[in-house]
């Protein structure tokens, strides 16, 4: 099977108006969405669309119909790029664990016949109940290194209540092989003020290397809300950064989560 389970870290940092770096150690999955259904037979304590220690449920990514996450961003793709094809597509994610799951963000390589990625998307979530789809555009630059390229995105999504909307995210995605490294820089005014980072090596996703994940991290899923609203703390009462207060959704690529 393609799909992977991976260990590694989650690693923000502020440039501006102040410095603000932390890294915690984090364990996520690759899932390609054909093998969801194989999954569900064959591993161990992993469900697809029902209860399980760990599972993936359709509802819980991109909109609220009634289809499977690929049926769904293969339709969401399909409004923005008709010409692009989709044959494959692998998923960046957390699963639920003990049927709960918060993901900030989620990564979509989505490939073509030929194994190309023909395009990515990223689902981000707030805290406020919302989540927001960004399907950014790819660029090619040159630097000192050779030729790179990044994909772009107008910030259009409330996520940080110390980040107002001004600025772009540059997307670096490299296709992951022996490890997976994906970065997101915000940039105002040609300079970077935030970076996120989400890094990771694989493993095969079995039920053995599963059941041993759980049980040398049984807590750390439900890590990841305390530790944002530990970090926005150390934000406002620490380096008292200024607070912004969440604005109306400006984009239709945004959904307001059902309760």
């Amino acid at each position: 099977m393609n799909s992977k389970l991976y260990f590694g870290a989650v690693e923000h940092t502020r440039y501006q108006p102040v410095t603000h770096k932390f890294s915690y150690p984090i364990y996520f999955y690759g899932l390609d969405l054909d093998e969801l259904g194989q999954l569900d037979r064959e591993i161990a304590m992993f469900g697809y669309n029902r209860l399980r220690p760990a599972s993936i449920h359709d509802a819980d990514y991109l909109d609220d119909r009634p289809q499977s996450i690929r049926e769904k961003l293969v339709r969401i793709l399909a409004r923005q790029y008709p010409q692009k094809t989709v044959s494959s597509i692998f998923m960046i994610t957390s699963a639920r664990y003990l049927s709960y799951v918060f993901n900030p963000v989620s990564f979509y390589y989505c490939f073509d016949n030929a194994h190309a990625v023909t395009a990515m998307v990223a689902e981000v979530n707030n805290t406020f109940g919302e989540r927001h789809v960004y399907i950014p555009e790819k660029r090619k630059s040159t630097d000192s290194d050779g030729e790179k390229t990044t994909y772009h995105a107008q910030k259009a999504f409330h996520v940080s209540p110390f980040n107002n909307l001004e600025g772009e995210y540059e997307f670096h995605f490299p296709v992951p092989d022996k490890t997976l490294d994906v970065r997101i820089d915000l940039i105002r005014d040609n300079d970077t003020v935030f970076s996120a980072r989400l890094r990771g090596t694989p493993i095969p996703l079995t039920s053995r290397n599963l059941f041993k994940m759980m049980i040398r991290h049984p807590a750390m899923p439900h890590l990841t809300k305390p530790r944002i609203f530990m970090e926005a703390a150390r934000l406002y009462f620490s380096k008292h950064l200024t607070y912004h207060k969440k604005p109306d959704p400006v984009s239709p690529m945004t959904i307001k989560q059902k309760k």
